[in-house]
């Protein structure tokens, strides 16, 4: 059954009214989404980095000279 030209003009007008609802949707959305992905990328990025320099680098001692500490005598 072909449309007739007002139905099609109505038909049109809800999907493009259909279509910019929807816009409208993923724009408000799309900023706080990005946001998002960037911290957890740059999380995971950091993540593995420390990881990483973790693995490689020998553990930092702390060797004091004899003498150096000086401690009070117990009265």
């Amino acid at each position: 059954m072909p449309l007739t030209p007002d139905d099609r003009r109505e038909l049109e007008e809800k999907v493009m009214s259909a279509d910019l609802n929807l816009k409208q949707k993923q724009a408000f959305w799309e900023t706080p989404r990005n946001i998002a992905l960037l911290v957890t990328a740059v999380a995971a990025i950091a993540g593995v980095l420390g990881f990483k320099l973790g693995q490689s680098s020998p553990p930092t001692q702390i060797i004091f000279q004899p003498g150096s500490i000086v401690v009070p005598a117990p009265k």
